[in-house]
């Protein structure tokens, strides 16, 4: 009789239906403030480039005509991830699995190619309102522009930093910071809206990517849900680094897919 009164008084299974908001299962020892996640982000941002070209007028003496752009975007690394290390450290427990829900699991990482499947969605998604209200070929990010300037080794570096440490960072902050802390306030459904709709509105720092906000949007509530099923990063951070990955991929090779879909329409043309 006492074992049955002690299973009655426990708690309903985290998720239940009339489960009330504070009470989730969803990263439970992640308990940062939105202060920390805003300097996070500040620090991932804004701070790092301008820490970058600080160093760079050191070390050149002066500020040239153009700082090379894997200089900043090192800098921002350094700075993303150096601000999450302090924060663990100073005022969490030193293990980012702990403190920000992080994993990478090899086992998960064929979430790269649902990623990819992911990107391919929201481009389709976007690609009526680019149409619709875009001039010529559409806004560009000025982080696509700076992809098509390069080339060889400098590429690839863009594409590491671009396609695998950006997703690391942005998933640590809007689904493990952020999101973490929401679902301790609110339902898992509206911290799933409220984070992705910080993650999306982020992206308007490039004027350029105001097109695209719809597609993150959509990007972000994916990202939520596979987050509250795996409860932790490694998913994910697999799955951004697909969508992140084949984009890089788009802009590497966007004169050979180019003449590829020239090359398919004459196809196309000649069997009509």
């Amino acid at each position: 009789m006492s074992d049955r009164r002690d299973l009655d008084a426990l708690p309903p299974p985290s998720g239940a239906p009339n489960q009330p908001a504070g009470s989730d299962d969803y990263l439970p020892s992640v308990n940062w403030t939105y202060g920390q996640f805003a300097l996070a982000l500040l620090f991932g941002i804004i701070i790092g480039p301008f820490i970058g070209l600080a160093a760079y007028v050191v070390i050149n003496g002066q500020v040239g005509d153009e700082v090379p752009t894997l200089f900043l975007l090192g800098a921002q690394v350094v700075a993303s991830f150096g601000v999450l290390a302090f924060l663990s450290r100073r005022r969490g427990t030193g293990n980012w699995r702990t403190d920000y829900g992080f994993a990478l699991e090899p086992r998960h990482v064929w979430w790269i190619g649902g990623g990819m499947v992911l990107q391919i969605g929201v481009a389709l998604l976007t690609f009526p309102l680019v149409e619709q209200f875009a001039d010529d070929d559409g806004p560009q990010q000025e982080i696509a522009r700076l992809a098509t300037e390069m080339s060889g080794a400098e590429l690839v570096l863009f594409g590491l930093v671009v396609a695998v440490l950006t997703p690391i960072f942005e998933e640590v902050v809007f689904r493990g910071m952020l999101l973490g802390r929401l679902v301790k306030s609110m339902s898992r459904r509206w911290a799933a809206v409220v984070s992705a709709a910080a993650f999306a509105a982020i992206h308007l720092a490039d004027p350029n990517a105001y097109l695209v906000v719809p597609g993150l949007f959509v990007v972000g509530l994916a990202l939520a849900y596979l987050a509250y099923r795996s409860k932790n990063l490694s998913i994910p951070i697999f799955v951004h680094i697909g969508v992140n990955g084949l984009a890089v991929l788009f802009l590497a090779f966007s004169d050979e897919l180019e003449d590829i879909a020239d090359s398919v329409e004459s196809v196309i043309r000649l069997a009509l």
